[in-house]
């Protein structure tokens, strides 16, 4: 097991065809594979574009609160107001999982988030879940939660991100 206590053996296979094809699936897992990868790259544009003009997000295993309905933008100036701040990051997906309804879907992956600063690494894991519609020929993210299972490390790196990305 790697320092930290957590261990993900990395997917091979990520998910299985679904009734609606495999080709809906992999649009699917490639675009919440694209909203970490964009986040981590600063790439806040790419990210932008996986969502509805009218998201809801729910981090509350994370933090106090209640979900919240956002345009894009509110949570892209979000996470441009901490993750510049860190040194490095990296969101590893693994086990990414699709059911699609017809227009509709559910995708759920589990997350391993490192946060650096110097050599000081806050780690909190757990399941992004997904809802997503199918907008003219294209999947866009409708809710988005994050449900903490497990955390490595303490948050002062991710109030030291804040005032370092101001």
């Amino acid at each position: 097991m790697p320092k930290g206590g957590y261990y993900h053996e990395p997917a091979l296979v990520v998910g299985t065809p679904s009734a609606a094809g495999h080709p809906e699936e992999s649009r699917i897992i490639t675009l919440v594979s694209s909203i970490p990868l964009a986040v981590d790259r600063a790439a806040y544009d790419l990210a932008e574009a996986a969502f509805v003009p009218q998201v809801v997000i729910k981090y509350t295993s994370l933090r106090d609160g209640a979900p919240a309905t956002m345009k894009p933008a509110a949570l892209m100036e979000a996470w441009g107001g901490i993750i510049p701040g860190f040194d490095a990051t990296w969101y590893e997906l693994g086990d990414v999982t699709v059911t699609i309804d017809g227009d509709t879907a559910t995708a759920s992956a589990f997350v391993d988030s490192r946060h650096w600063i110097g050599d000081r690494l806050w780690r909190p894991v757990g399941t992004y879940i997904r809802d997503l519609t199918m907008i003219g020929s294209g999947w866009r993210v409708t809710r988005m939660e994050f449900d903490m299972t497990g955390e490595t490390g303490d948050r002062a790196p991710a109030a030291e991100a804040m005032e370092r990305a101001r």
